[in-house]
């Protein structure tokens, strides 16, 4: 079996000795899974981003004083 991978812009095609197949198979498909996760923390990221850039003008408002006194009992 035969995997290309891009190093440093170029890509190479590696042989894959039959012993190393399934091994092989299982890291390439970690990998994947790996930069699937990224994708969706990155995404994640940029929306927590986007609620925190909404909030930050409320987090600035001033409170109106009521005008009125506690009554103590």
């Amino acid at each position: 079996m035969v995997i290309s991978a891009s190093e440093k812009g170029k890509t190479s095609l590696r042989v894959i000795p039959h012993g190393f197949l399934v091994e092989i198979q299982i890291k390439v498909r970690r990998y994947q899974e790996l930069r699937h996760a990224r994708a969706r923390l990155v995404e994640v990221h940029r929306k927590m981003l986007r609620v925190i850039d909404e909030m930050e003008p409320m987090r600035r408002e001033e409170i109106p004083a009521s005008g009125k006194n506690k009554v103590s009992q």
